[in-house]
């Protein structure tokens, strides 16, 4: 049986399924082991007779994954232990699993970050809805004003001629009432869009 080593090197030989492809192009093999080395490089032992060699290296020539971004390519020969097919299977299987494993673990701290981040949204909701409420209050407690005032312009539009300058002075001090009780409701409807995201 011969033996021989490959080594693949390039921008994206890693994490790109390179070693299952490679698995899955060994017809005729007996023996197969690849393993990442670096960030840049996969090396491949493979142990066959020379048609089984000579039809793997083409195909590895020709065939790559598809997101695979490879430089080069060198072949030699390789005198050392290679496992079997069988033995690599589940080698790669073992990895497979571990690496779900991890991945499993990390979903698990993401899903325990959302839930944070989702209660923290439901304290923020509650507290735009207390303002709300509190918004719906002073509208209310401006119109209430509003209606008194408009009572006693009333009464006094009924009264003689020499208080019409007490009028217009309780008007101006209306008017400075009711601009700082809606700048007071605007603010906080600001405030509201913005938690809400809705601020242009």
């Amino acid at each position: 049986m011969l033996k021989l080593k490959i080594t693949i090197a390039g921008e994206r030989v890693q994490e790109v399924g390179y070693r299952l492809h490679l698995l899955s192009l060994s017809k005729g093999l007996v023996g197969f082991e690849a393993e990442n080395v670096d960030q840049d490089k996969l090396v491949v032992y493979v142990e066959g007779d020379d048609v089984a060699l000579t039809r793997f290296r083409e195909a590895v020539e020709k065939s790559r994954p598809p997101l695979a971004k490879v430089s080069s390519t060198a072949f030699e020969p390789f005198d050392g232990f290679v496992l079997s097919i069988s033995e690599y299977r589940q080698q790669l299987s073992l990895e497979q699993l571990v690496k779900i494993a991890q991945t499993g673990l990390e979903v698990r701290g993401d899903i325990k970050e959302i839930k944070g981040d989702i209660k923290e949204i439901k304290g923020d909701i509650k507290e735009i809805k207390s303002n709300t409420e509190e918004i719906k209050q002073d509208t209310k407690d401006i119109k209430a004003d509003m209606a008194e005032v408009k009572g006693g312009l009333k009464r006094i539009s009924e009264t003689q001629d020499e208080m019409l300058s007490e009028v217009r002075g309780m008007r101006m001090d209306l008017r400075t009432y009711l601009d700082e009780r809606l700048k007071r409701l605007e603010a906080d409807v600001k405030t509201i869009k913005e938690k809400l995201g809705l601020s242009p």
